[in-house]
């Protein structure tokens, strides 16, 4: 057990009783032996025997005791040790440890201590000295205490390498007097005997702070000799002790020469001199070494040290001369003034309660109010009483400083005109006040916000009316293939059951719904810009000639009609029939809207567009354009409903019995944007509502000619010459359609075999037709091979590809524009290029302008829109086959 020589310890006690017994076990061991040798004295050897036995004995329990008393001094020693904050360790002779607590042994990881520490020593001359000094210390036995820089992170982290600083000690201990060993060997013996206890402990926080401290006194140090301001210090005869490079530049001497002058020697002879108070603050005149004179403003306060009053001081010099301070305050009272009274935002200061106390001219302007009669008014009676209550909430709040600001927009009321602003509140504090100090009232800032509203509620509008028009869109083509197959399955029974069997009439009325439900498809398609279209260049002028009769009839007597036609006018370029549709939708719905009772104005003219009009999501490039306004004196529209009421199937008239469906003003909405025109619309309550369509202006109609071939329609007839109409001409008309006609389309000569065709027999023409639609891929193929064509179906383009590898032996494709996969403008192309000479048709719910964008402006196939009957079917393969290249 380790031992001081100089210490009384429990386990000093426990050594000296364990050598006294081992003594006492001697002397039992010579009296045995003596009573062995000497019977004689038998008697007297008993009795110390059993003295000496008893005497062992009770030596052995105090020695027990001992060792237990010394156990738990070194268990409790060793919890010390174990805990401490301070690593420490002893080492032996060979720089093993013997003992050590948890920090030493997870710093110095069981290594040699003095091989560790000279490791992990950082590279500098006073490191390297010290640890010199703690290792001739080891050497000699001596103690020693001394302060080293480790860098104990890894070699490879060059990153987050750096420096820590401890305290290492050490001290031998000895477990024996050095005095015993005496010889030549002596010193190798102590050597051998001695034990070196070593302290260590991280002083990296400590020596950090002190580095702080000397950083921060070198910083203070240098920002004040640095400071732009003089800065000085003297005794109480005013003879300069210290001065900054500020204060020297004052006088244009170094600082060096300063010290050596009295500071009263650098004022003029009419400055006063700084009054030895407590503090005192003035203006005194500095001379400088070149004779200047500078005014300065100076601050100087007095202060003990070492039982002597000194004063230190600050100096300002080169401040700026009064008419320069008049004449920044005249720069700064313009720029106030511009940015106040020039301002395109409207300025107003108010009281907390709204009272209007000051504005600038562009408030006055948005207002339309002369300032005299807006001084002193409360700003709460031009608002809307919707935004009354929780405005003068925020004012107060905002004037209190519980809200540091506060924007909103507010609806303006003066007369009839109704305004929107964005509101922008502040409270009125001065610009140095501290945040506790109480506002002396609101500045408010106001933005004619109108137009952009408006412009947000149409951009939101339109983006509304695009996904409706998507979805309607959408749905009319799903709908169409549906129609087609009920259509031309009814054409099939409708072959079979003449006019006298009895489901003749059912059949016809399931067909004549059929064809409604086609013009309420048509009417979707309309409003989603996707319908069937055949512009052409027409005379707006003598259009509304030939409709002036027919809206007669429609408005009735009660309502005036008149016209006021512009001069030079040109053409426009629209389909006919749907420009008529959207003229009489628009004269029905004045007609409701005044009662049966009133006038309607239609007027044309000519407006040039010279800049990029924003109409919803949608730019309208600028040109000239012909506007149709159409006016009425009806009730008008609420502006709640005015961006509703181009939406499918929004109607103010639920109730009505006979009211219709809702799309009148969605197709005319789709049919003009279609046309690459656009609608705008102004209603007053009370007064009336005028819908302006502008639509792009054509100088002259030769586009008419040149297209007059591709929208003229081919007109089939029966046997006696009597017309007979196809589906898609019963859903444009705008007249009643006499229903021998429609029934006539299960006797006209589309049902029967072409007598005409000399050129090919049916028997030898092979159709290829392509439709993922089930139903309408039935009828169609049906229809085909009872008129003698051999047909090869699909229900993909991926299909019909795969039929085009086994034979390309097709005089005729037919395929549907919207499959999944790929598409039927895609296979169009694919199956040109195998076999060029094929004959193409298209079919699709959509317009034939999308087809021709599909194909990349191609015109080498035909259109057939959906929903189409048996006859338009057969007659189109007609055409299309005997058409010429």
């Amino acid at each position: 057990m380790l031992c001081s020589l100089k210490t009384h310890r429990p386990d000093r006690l426990l050594q000296k009783r364990l050598v006294l017994l081992a003594y006492s076990l001697i002397g039992l061991t010579a009296l045995l032996i003596s009573f062995l040798l000497y019977p004689q004295y038998f008697l007297y050897l008993i009795i110390s025997i059993v003295l000496m036995t008893i005497f062992c004995l009770i030596l052995t329990i105090k020695t027990i005791s001992a060792g237990e008393e010394a156990i738990s001094y070194g268990g409790f020693a060793n919890e010390i040790l174990k805990n401490d904050f301070k690593g420490r360790r002893i080492d032996n002779a060979l720089q093993e440890p013997v003992i050590q607590n948890d920090y030493a042994k997870e710093f110095f990881k069981n290594e040699p201590i003095l091989p560790f520490l000279e490791k992990q020593l950082s590279d500098n001359r006073a490191n390297k000295a010290a640890f010199y000094r703690l290792k001739t210390a080891c050497a000699n036995l001596v103690p020693e205490k001394v302060i080293l820089a480790l860098t104990l992170s890894p070699d490879d982290d060059k990153v987050f390498k750096q420096e820590e600083w401890f305290e290492i000690s050490v001290r031998p201990v000895f477990l024996k007097k050095s005095g015993i060993f005496e010889g030549p060997f002596s010193i190798k013996r102590i050597k051998k005997s001695t034990y070196l206890f070593w302290n260590i402990e991280d002083i990296t926080a400590s020596k950090n702070m002190e580095q702080i401290f000397q950083d921060e006194r070198k910083s203070l140090h240098d920002f004040l000799d640095y400071l732009p301001v003089g800065v000085y210090t003297c005794d109480k005869e005013y003879n300069i002790e210290y001065c900054n490079h500020g204060f020297a530049k004052l006088l244009s001497q170094s600082r060096e020469e300063l010290g050596e002058h009295n500071l009263k020697e650098f004022l003029s002879s009419n400055s006063p001199l700084p009054e030895q108070n407590s503090f005192w603050q003035g203006k005194i005149y500095l001379v400088s070494a070149k004779n200047i004179v500078t005014e300065c403003y100076a601050a100087q306060e007095s202060f003990r040290t070492n039982k002597e009053i000194k004063y230190r001081g600050v100096v300002v010099g080169n401040l700026p001369a009064e008419a320069d301070l008049k004449r920044d305050l005249s720069s700064a009272t313009d720029k106030i003034s511009w940015l106040f009274n020039n301002s395109p935002v409207g300025i107003v200061f108010t009281a907390p309660d709204g009272t209007i106390k000051e504005c600038n001219d562009s408030l006055l302007q948005f207002f339309n109010i002369e300032k005299p009669q807006f001084l002193n008014q409360n700003i709460f009676s031009y608002i809307s009483t919707d935004d009354d209550i929780e405005l003068r909430k925020e004012f107060y709040n905002v004037f209190d400083g519980e809200t540091p600001s506060y924007s909103t927009d507010v609806h303006i009321k003066k007369g009839n005109d109704n305004k929107i602003a964005m509101l922008y509140v502040n409270p009125m504090r001065r610009f140095h006040a501290s945040q506790n100090e109480e506002a002396e009232g609101l500045v408010l800032y106001m933005i004619d916000a109108t137009q952009q509203k408006n412009l947000e509620m149409q951009f939101a509008q339109a983006q509304k009316m695009q996904a409706m028009g998507q979805l309607a869109g959408g749905v009319a083509h799903d709908f169409n293939n549906l129609l087609t197959a009920m259509i031309g399955f009814c054409d099939l029974l409708l072959q079979r059951h003449g006019v006298g069997d009895p489901s003749f009439a059912d059949l016809i009325q399931i067909k004549q719904n059929a064809n409604r439900a086609a013009g309420l498809v048509r009417q979707l398609l309309a409003f989603s810009r996707k319908q069937p279209l055949k512009p052409k260049l027409i005379n707006v002028t003598e259009n509304f000639v030939e409709l002036s009769h027919m809206l007669k009839r429609i408005l009735g007597e009660q309502i005036v009609l008149k016209f006021h036609h512009g001069n030079d006018l040109g053409y426009i370029r629209v389909d006919p029939v749907q420009f008529s549709q959207v003229i009489i939708n628009l004269a029905v719905n004045a007609k409701d809207a005044m009662n049966g009772s009133g006038t309607l104005n239609i007027t044309t003219r000519t407006e040039e567009l010279t800049e990029p009009y924003q109409f919803g999501a949608d730019i309208i490039k600028p040109g000239d354009f012909v506007v149709i306004d159409v006016k009425d004196t009806g009730c008008g529209i609420p502006i709640e409903n005015l961006t509703r009421i181009f939406e499918p199937f929004f109607s103010t008239k639920q109730n009505v019995v006979g009211s219709g469906t809702g799309l009148g003003l969605s197709m005319v909405y789709g049919i003009v944007r279609q046309t690459e025109g656009f609608i705008k619309v102004e209603s007053v309550i009370g007064k009336g509502t005028t819908f302006s369509i502008h639509l792009p202006r054509f100088d002259n109609d030769t586009e008419e000619e040149k297209n007059k071939d591709t929208v003229e329609q081919s007109r089939i007839t029966a046997k006696d010459g009597t017309p007979v109409l196809t589906v898609q001409e019963k859903i444009t008309s705008p007249v009643a359609m006499n229903q021998k006609l429609i029934f006539g389309l299960n006797v006209s000569a589309i049902d029967r075999p072409h007598e005409n065709d000399s050129s090919q027999k049916a028997t030898s023409i092979h159709i290829l037709f392509v439709e993922d639609e089930d139903s309408v891929r039935t009828f169609a193929v049906r229809a085909l091979k009872k008129k003698g064509y051999e047909v090869t179906a699909c229900n993909s383009a991926e299909n019909a590809l795969e039929q085009l590898e086994q034979t390309t032996d097709f005089d005729l494709l037919i395929t549907d524009m919207v499959m999944p996969g790929i598409n039927g403008a895609e296979l169009a192309g694919i199956v040109k290029e195998k076999i060029p000479g094929i004959r193409i048709i298209l079919a699709s719910g959509y317009s034939e302008e999308i087809a021709r964008k599909e194909l990349a402006g191609s015109q080498d196939f035909e259109f057939m829109a959906k929903p189409f009957s048996l006859g338009d079917l057969t007659q189109k393969v007609f055409d299309v086959l005997n058409s010429k290249k």
